[in-house]
């Protein structure tokens, strides 16, 4: 129950920061997101992931700051092969892959420098991640399944195509989820490229 009061808190803020968007404009990004695990992640999956998208909104509240929220989902996925595992005292061998899934739903600030050809921004989200871990060892597998709190500060810039509403979004984010009451934190590095439509 508290979990879901958490998701429809956050869908209502969300909501609400983009009816900000009718007033003053705003920003549509539609990104590709890559991955690269580091921290705690990094142990459990090494690999990096290129499987993943967004889509964001954000509104103009002044001339320079825009507030906004973000959807996205990510994969992170690593193939272990044929592997031996130890815990207590027995020892099991089998294929042994590990997957992360990762859904932010997310409120986002972002302040712009220039409203020029070139748009460079920072800016910040803030709220749930939800994570679903599995760990295979051949047929079987252990699940961790949980929401946590987490931030996303992150730098980037826009470039729009000439006089056209759209352009180029790329931008360098450090995802942070802390740990929970049963899971560890996880914290990547995320390179996302995509397309931006300003109105």
């Amino acid at each position: 129950m508290k979990k879901n009061k958490i998701f429809l808190t956050v869908i209502f803020v969300v909501l609400m920061s983009f009816s900000s968007m009718a007033q003053g404009g705003g920003i549509w990004n539609f990104n590709w997101n890559m991955g690269f695990p580091i921290g705690s992640t990094k142990d459990f999956i090494s690999s990096p992931s290129f499987r993943g998208f967004s889509i964001e909104g954000r509104g103009f509240v002044t001339d320079k700051i825009t507030v906004g929220g973000i959807g996205a989902w990510s994969v992170f996925y690593e193939n272990l092969e044929w592997s031996l595992q130890e815990q207590n005292t027995t020892t099991t061998y089998g294929y042994k892959r590990r997957y992360l899934n990762i859904m932010p739903l997310m409120v986002t600030a972002h302040y712009y420098f220039s409203q020029g050809q070139i748009q460079p921004y920072i800016g910040t989200g803030i709220g749930p991640y939800y994570i679903e871990s599995r760990d295979f060892m051949g047929l079987y597998y252990i699940q961790g399944k949980e929401w946590h709190f987490g931030i996303a500060p992150e730098v980037g810039i826009i470039m729009p195509f000439g006089s056209s509403n759209a352009g180029v979004n790329v931008n360098f984010k450090y995802n942070y989820a802390a740990k929970t009451k049963n899971q560890p934190s996880y914290s990547w590095i995320g390179i996302n490229i995509g397309i931006s439509y300003i109105f």
